[in-house]
């Protein structure tokens, strides 16, 4: 087995784009945490809580198709949502605003639906494999 058919469920290569992907979005959640301006939450309520959602399904469906083995995966992917919790409590240490739940239900929201889309994406690339051979 080569060394990209143990990690990546796509072509040669694509694991370390995988990777770079999950760490941009990774660092972009770690500065959108620490936004310390409530105003522009406020303001932008809606857009706030959608990209949680965005970053949020990115970060767990990448771990979704990354890794072959299905424990690994849903692991990983699962893990992000105590991030998302952990990270809106130090928001909160950090900026003094008071704990968003909400902030934190969008943050679950896109864990579940990156886990979902992984998911989907697993079963056809299964698929697909299985009507190669």
């Amino acid at each position: 087995m080569a060394a990209h058919e143990a990690y990546s469920l796509f072509e040669p290569g694509s694991y370390r784009r995988l990777l770079s992907y999950w760490v941009v979005t990774f660092l972009i959640v770690l500065a959108v945490s620490l936004i310390s301006d409530p105003g522009i939450q406020r303001a932008m309520f809606l857009v706030d809580t959608l990209l949680h959602i965005l970053l949020y399904s990115i970060l767990s469906f990448i771990p979704m198709v990354f890794f072959r083995c299905r424990k690994t995966t849903f692991l990983l992917a699962i893990s992000m949502a105590p991030l998302g919790y952990l990270l809106e409590n130090i928001h909160a240490v950090i900026t003094g605003d008071p704990f968003n739940a909400i902030t934190v239900l969008a943050n679950n929201a896109g864990v579940l639906a990156g886990i979902a889309t992984g998911f989907i994406v697993r079963l056809k690339s299964h698929y697909k494999r299985e009507g190669n051979q």
